[in-house]
């Protein structure tokens, strides 16, 4: 731990106020808003499996991620030696290991990879995980081994990923088989994590959320398949027209629900993050044949 420390503290002595600015917008590389963008724009306007396959293995390493952070319980490097400074450590909830940032932007970077399979984008991508690693070390809100571990679960995650959703794609009640199983896999940590006081169980609330919004996915893309089934090949300004509103809805419901729904509950926090995704993948594309966007 002391060599690593030293790493941030050296990373810190050499810091400058571009660099911080610099280590801030990588570290924006692995984070929900980029995401979120990103898959909509996929899902709704490039290829809606390409989009469903990428958000379930997201969804896959941040489990994995959030019952790691929550079995280890690893602290901080700034809240282990309060020399050095947690920058932007707002986005430093919950444990430090593994490094949930780095291993969301190797799952979600690694996914576009298998989706596109181009050498050119696999260097790209390859630098972007690196730089996001190094982004977290460098703004004191993980140590290197919560980076390398994150990697390379975000790594195998988009692989795993990739080979269960061909698996099951063609087949319907198999594809949502396998997100019920993937579900029930964490659905014990539900309890395991669980605190009645809102402060003791905040340090795991990013799995708690994270879980509303898989089983919000889950549940909107078995209405979508269902109902609606909509498809990509239609004209660029419907697809464009979708995926914005999309990202409004998701925005609006994001912002909005804080306010209409109580604070400091877990259950609240649940809903909102599960209506956060269940409305525009699976409410939203019910109304597209109404207004000539299937």
């Amino acid at each position: 731990m002391n060599f690593e420390l030293n790493i941030i503290k050296w990373f810190q002595e050499i810091a400058n106020d571009f660099t911080d600015i610099l280590g801030e917008g990588i570290t924006i590389l692995g984070e929900q808003v980029i995401i979120v963008a990103i898959v909509a724009f996929i899902y709704f306007v490039y290829n809606k499996k390409a989009g469903e396959y990428i958000a379930y293995s997201v969804f896959l390493s941040a489990c994995i991620n959030g019952a790691i952070k929550g079995l280890v319980r690893a602290p901080r490097p700034f809240q282990v030696d309060n020399s050095i400074v947690g920058k932007r450590a707002q986005t430093a909830t919950g444990f430090s290991f593994p490094s949930g940032h780095t291993q969301a932007a190797a799952s979600f970077y690694t996914a576009i990879g298998k989706i596109f399979k181009n050498k050119k984008i696999w260097i790209v991508i390859g630098i972007i995980i690196f730089l996001v690693g190094v982004s977290r070390i460098y703004l004191g809100v993980h140590f290197p081994r919560d980076v390398i571990v994150g990697a390379a679960l975000g790594v195998g995650s988009a692989i795993l990923g990739f080979y269960l959703f061909n698996l099951v794609y063609e087949n319907p009640k198999r594809k949502f088989l396998l997100f019920f199983v993937t579900g029930l896999i964490f659905f014990p940590f539900l309890f395991v994590f669980y605190e009645e006081n809102y402060v003791d169980i905040e340090m795991y609330r990013d799995f708690y959320i994270t879980y509303a919004l898989y089983f919000g996915f889950g549940t909107a893309i078995y209405i979508e398949n269902k109902f609606v089934n909509f498809t990509c090949d239609c004209k660029l300004n419907k697809r464009i027209i979708r995926f914005i509103v999309a990202v409004i809805l998701f925005l609006c419901l994001q912002l909005g629900l804080k306010y209409i729904l109580p604070n400091e509950n877990i259950f609240f926090d649940m809903l909102r993050y599960f209506l956060t995704a269940f409305i525009p993948l699976g409410i939203f594309p019910l109304t597209f044949k109404r207004f000539n966007l299937n």
